[in-house]
C-alpha cells in the first residue's frame, strides 16, 4: 500500500510534468510566425541551399562564407536544412584554428512537450562534413555527416532591435545562437535524397 507521503509525491510530480507540458504547449501557440523559411545568425553569412552547399561534389562541396555562423531552413511540410561553419581552437598551437563546415537535412517533428526534433535518417548519406587544418599533413577532410537534433525549448518573437523575426533556441549544449528570418520561401536543395538521383544520374550516363 502506498503511504500518503507518497501519493503527494507522485502527485506533485504529475501536476508539475503537466504544467510543464501546457507551458511548452502555450509558449509553441504562441509564436508570432510560423517555422516556415530560412533562419540565420550573426551576420547572415551562412546560409543554406545552393550557395552554401554542393553535397554530392566531392572536389568542392562547400561554397565558403565570409563569416561563420549557422543557418535553419523549415518547409511546412516537416522538411529541414541546416548548415554551419566555425572555427575549433586548438590550445597547442593558437595559430592552427581548424575550420569546420557541415550541411545536412532530413525531417523534423513538433512534440507535445513543445520540443522539436530534426533527423536526417531520411537522407542519412546526404549529409556532408569538412574540416579544413594548414597545420596538418592533410589539409582538408572530408566525411559524411549526419547529426539528430533536438531543440528542448524554442520559441519565435521580434526582436524589435532588427525588426525580424528571430528563434531563441536551447538543445543539451545550452542555448542555440539566436536565428533570424532571412528568406520565405525557404532556400534548400530538394527535399529528396540527393544521393540516390546522382546515382542513378551517374549509372545512366
Amino acid at each position: 500500500m502506498l503511504r500518503l507521503p507518497t501519493l503527494l509525491a507522485s502527485a506533485l510530480s504529475l501536476a508539475l510534468a503537466l504544467a510543464f507540458a501546457i507551458g511548452s504547449a502555450s509558449a509553441q501557440n504562441n509564436n508570432v510566425t510560423s517555422l516556415y523559411g530560412t533562419w540565420t545568425s550573426g551576420t547572415g553569412a551562412v546560409v543554406t541551399g545552393p550557395g552554401f552547399a554542393d553535397p554530392m561534389n566531392n572536389d568542392r562541396p562547400f561554397i565558403y562564407p565570409a563569416n561563420t555562423g549557422i543557418a535553419y531552413s523549415f518547409t511546412d511540410d516537416g522538411y529541414f536544412e541546416t548548415a554551419q561553419y566555425r572555427f575549433q581552437g586548438n590550445a597547442s598551437h593558437p595559430g592552427c584554428p581548424t575550420a569546420v563546415i557541415f550541411w545536412q537535412h532530413g525531417t523534423y517533428q513538433l512534440h507535445a512537450n513543445g520540443s522539436l526534433t530534426m533527423s536526417p535518417a531520411p537522407f542519412a548519406d546526404d549529409g556532408r562534413l569538412q574540416t579544413q587544418n594548414p597545420c596538418t599533413p592533410t589539409t582538408s577532410v572530408l566525411t559524411y555527416y549526419n547529426e539528430w537534433e533536438m531543440w528542448d525549448q524554442w520559441e519565435i518573437n521580434i526582436d524589435t532591435n532588427h525588426q525580424a523575426y528571430s528563434i531563441r533556441a536551447q538543445n543539451y549544449n545550452g542555448k542555440v545562437p539566436r536565428l533570424f528570418l532571412t528568406t520565405r520561401p525557404p532556400s534548400m536543395l530538394p527535399t529528396t535524397s540527393l544521393t540516390a538521383i546522382f546515382t542513378n544520374s551517374s549509372a545512366g550516363a
